[in-house]
């Protein structure tokens, strides 16, 4: 197999024409808003069950933007959450989604990103990127050093790559700025990474000497740069309430209750695990966890855990 690096060198010269200037973030969200204002809650689907069946919903919304990207401004630099089974999954729940930490993600991987990558990859292949047929070409990993990175070209015109963290963001912004190929920099071209593990707006990349690298990865990482278009996430709170939240572009984020019967609580924006878990609380009719209390006068340094 050619190393990823030459075969995205291959394709540069294969660009899709240049698509509209893309609208703002906030401009989105304000017409996405405006959108949903007028859309009934009965046509809202329930929550996946499984792992496969949240890869194949991410499926749907990526069609939906490459679609889109031809008449209307849609977002190029976009984010895919997938829930992953259980490492230990016995047979029969093998692809069921469950509760694994407060990230969504962790799973004891015995064999670390390597391990991941299989399944991820597994789940992209399979499921997310299914019907593209020979328009998808499996790369390899981005880079030799690029742990758990596999990049996947989608025909000319979508760029797909897994777990860009911040001990690999180096990987990322040279992906970005087209060290590997400068299809990925034309306006028309979708970038999008699965299961990103980076914090913040690039703060915590790279050594504390490397500037450079922090500047580029501020750059590229900064609030508005990137939207997180479908992610599928069971959660629970620290009172042991648990649910799913969904997010499927261009709609709002939801959280259901555990059995996926109703929707809890909606955002404009992802919300916080603070928020996630009171809303639970609040919807299952259970007191706040320790630790949770909203007025810290109310917490003395004996109970301020979070349990």
């Amino acid at each position: 197999m050619r190393a990823a690096s030459e075969a995205l060198h291959s394709c540069g010269a294969r660009g899709a024409r240049d698509g509209r200037r893309a609208r703002t973030a906030r401009g989105r969200r304000a017409t996405l808003r405006a959108a949903l204002a007028t859309a009934s809650s009965s046509s809202i689907a329930p929550p996946p069950l499984t792992c496969a069946a949240a890869a194949a919903e991410a499926r749907a919304v990526l069609r939906t933007i490459r679609k889109s990207s031809v008449e209307s401004p849609v977002p190029r630099r976009v984010r895919v959450e997938l829930p992953l089974p259980r490492a230990d999954a016995q047979d029969g729940d093998e692809d069921a989604i469950v509760y694994l930490g407060v990230h969504g993600q962790a799973a004891d991987w015995s064999g670390g990103m390597a391990q991941r990558l299989r399944v991820t990859k597994r789940l992209i292949e399979n499921d997310m990127l299914d019907g593209y047929n020979d328009s998808t070409e499996y790369l390899g990993l981005l880079d030799r050093d690029a742990d758990g990175m596999g990049v996947w070209k989608v025909g000319s015109s979508m760029t797909c790559v897994t777990h860009p963290s911040d001990t690999t963001m180096e990987y990322l912004v040279k992906l970005a700025r087209g060290d590997y190929g400068k299809t990925v920099t034309e306006k028309s071209h979708i970038l999008v990474v699965v299961n990103a593990f980076w914090s913040g707006n690039g703060e915590s990349v790279g050594q504390p000497w490397e500037f450079q690298l922090k500047r580029d990865a501020k750059a590229l990482l900064s609030e508005w740069s990137w939207e997180k278009v479908y992610a599928c996430r069971r959660t629970r709170s620290a009172a042991g309430v648990e649910g799913t939240l969904v997010r499927r572009y261009p709609g709002r984020w939801m959280l259901f209750n555990a059995n996926g019967s109703s929707v809890v609580r909606e955002w404009d924006d992802e919300p916080s695990n603070r928020e996630i878990a009171e809303s639970l609380n609040e919807d299952a009719g259970r007191p706040e966890a320790v630790g949770w209390n909203r007025d810290a006068a109310n917490t003395s340094r004996d109970d301020d855990v979070i349990t």
